[in-house]
């Protein structure tokens, strides 16, 4: 959009930021464009490390909160940290700042793509790992407990659509609610660019949005809003599409006007997560806190976007960044498991260390060594369809 105003205004286009920094570190595979062979899908080689770094900071958040305050207090884990609780319950706030940041990139991973290429570099980045950390759960909870929670192929057939609960199983793991959220934001933003409607009218569509979601929120709570608009997560996500337009060239106050707005939708959220608490915990969070954390993740965001300018995208950073995802995927269950298994034998805090350490060298595995390999191996298939060409016989080709 930033680039559109700005050639209709005689200004130069800005160019966009960061197309390769997809959701989740080296997430999109750049497939051929059907026009242009020469030209390569993904334009740029920048990345934003630190927008890597902080997905790592917010896995590691998320497992400090089931660790150390969701899976003791729900019963799900015996093996409990009361000395850490009270810091560990307000790490779930990293799911917010995974949000944020999603947000953010695929704005920029959606800029110049039709909807099929979007959605298919969507479906390359997320089924891979997907598919191995949830039958690598399923194998771990066969293997450590009697058979409760039973996992049946049912059970793993239904997750690996990931929208079990609409097949009447539960998922895997349950991490995997928030993989739903992205999914459906995908959704929608594919078919905003289908419709031309992504680049075109952008903030006439976030305007609406987040007016949905601030009525939603603030007086029905509809379950089918929240999870077919997104409208519980709206501002965060909302927030980070801004971001990515105002820092690629947006000028027009419409675009500040909205990310207060957003701000403002996602301050809200911290009353949900009040009746949250109480519900499924018995407990309160503070609201000042809450308030504070909010503000706080914009300022991270922000911080890792800044720092971004002298952290080079070195090797080293970019496999820290792309073990985040198999380690959001694979944490919990096989967590709280590993972590009563290893608690009698080595106290409460070297189990948990030791919990950590496994579950980060298979999510380093697994984006190492599992994932690229599928990833080129399915490239030239995905090429073939974008391009128009998936027949019997391009197809039997690809295959071989």
């Amino acid at each position: 959009m930033a680039g559109i105003v700005a050639k209709r205004f005689g200004r130069r286009p800005a160019v966009p930021l960061n197309r390769m920094n997809a959701p989740l570190p080296r997430s999109d595979v750049p497939l051929a464009d059907p026009l242009r062979r020469s030209a390569p899908l993904v334009r740029s080689p920048d990345r934003l490390a630190g927008l890597d770094l902080l997905r790592l900071v917010a896995a590691l958040a998320v497992v400090l909160f089931h660790f150390g305050y969701a899976g003791p207090s729900r019963g799900t884990m015996n093996t409990s940290f009361p000395a850490i609780a009270a810091i560990a319950q307000y790490g779930f706030l990293g799911v917010d700042l995974f949000f944020l940041i999603s947000g953010f990139v695929i704005a920029a991973s959606a800029h110049g793509r039709t909807w099929r290429e979007f959605a298919l570099s969507r479906v390359l980045r997320l089924y891979p790992a997907y598919i191995v950390c949830m039958t690598m759960t399923a194998l771990v909870v066969l293997l450590l407990t009697n058979g409760t929670p039973q996992v049946t192929n049912e059970l793993w057939l239904a997750n690996l659509t990931m929208v079990a609960p609409a097949l009447g199983q539960p998922f895997m793991d349950g991490a995997y609610w928030s993989i739903v959220i992205e999914i459906v934001f995908y959704g929608w933003v594919a078919l905003l660019i289908a419709a031309g409607l992504f680049e075109r009218r952008l903030m006439t569509i976030l305007a609406i949005w987040l007016a949905v979601a601030f009525v939603n929120e603030c007086f029905f709570q509809s379950r089918a809003l929240r999870l077919g608009l997104c409208t519980e997560y709206a501002g965060l996500f909302a927030s980070g599409i801004l971001f990515q337009r105002l820092l690629s060239g947006e000028r027009r106050i419409i675009a500040w006007v909205l990310l207060g707005l957003a701000f403002g939708l996602g301050a809200l959220h911290a009353f949900e997560n009040l009746r949250i608490f109480a519900r499924l915990y018995d407990d309160t969070l503070s609201l000042p806190l809450l308030a504070l954390l909010h503000v706080g993740i914009y300022a991270l965001f922000l911080a890792g976007i800044a720092a971004s300018r002298w952290i080079p995208a070195s090797r080293g950073v970019l496999a820290l960044g792309a073990l985040t995802y198999p380690l959001y995927l694979v944490h919990q269950q096989v967590g709280y498991l590993s972590i009563d298994r290893l608690a009698p034998w080595l106290g409460n805090g070297s189990a948990v260390a030791m919990t950590i350490v496994l579950i980060l060298a298979f999510a380093y595995a697994v984006s190492a060594w599992i994932e690229p390999p599928v990833r080129r191996a399915l490239r030239p298939l995905v090429a073939a369809i974008v391009a128009g060409t998936w027949t019997r016989s391009k197809l039997t080709l690809q295959l071989r």
